[in-house]
């Protein structure tokens, strides 16, 4: 059986192919790559699915690509495709993809970064959805069991309302001066 790669674009839309972005790779293969300033574009990524609509499936490592870039892939089976996002399933697929990210990444800078992005409302909906029986199972069985740590994290973030310093930025791209204090 073969796989469509799908991805959104800086446009907002939808594009697929029958292989991943150049460069890609499994997340959990991919763990060197995930660094602050590439979270924060790999949270931009994932929120393009957000903003286009669209729902990129079931949120587990093994669907999960992504390039030194910080661009996603997401593999569909030849019969699938990405369907309409329904608002529930916006605040599921954020809390899968928090806990996701959370398995390679420390979770301070996983929702820290995820703040930039995201709105403490918007958060705190996906909080919500941060149980084992609501997050994909395969996601949940996965080593570590961090959907608790993430969960709390999540409550502390929303807890401490919007960013003082302005910098969520609604769905736009982190600058790169916002990453000057990084260096790997």
């Amino acid at each position: 059986m073969s796989s469509r790669w799908c991805w959104i674009d800086e446009q907002g839309s939808l594009r697929e192919m029958t292989t991943p972005l150049a460069d890609s790779r499994p997340i959990a293969e991919a763990v060197e790559l995930l660094l602050p300033p590439l979270v924060s574009t790999l949270h931009n990524s994932f929120h393009g699915w957000q903003r286009a609509g669209l729902s990129p499936g079931p949120v587990i490592a093994e669907r999960v690509w992504v390039n030194p870039s910080g661009e996603l892939s997401v593999e569909f089976s030849a019969e699938s495709h990405p369907t309409a996002i329904y608002p529930v399933g916006a605040k599921a697929g954020l809390a899968a993809w928090l806990v996701l990210l959370d398995k390679w990444v420390e979770t301070f800078v996983v929702v820290a970064r995820a703040r930039a992005v995201w709105s403490p409302a918007e958060l705190a909906a996906a909080l919500s959805f941060t149980t084992p029986s609501l997050l994909p199972a395969h996601l949940v069985r996965t080593a570590p069991n961090n959907w608790e740590r993430v969960a709390l994290a999540l409550a502390l973030a929303v807890a401490d309302g919007p960013l003082v310093s302005g910098r969520q930025n609604s769905g736009r791209k982190i600058t790169p001066h916002s990453d000057r204090h990084w260096s790997k």
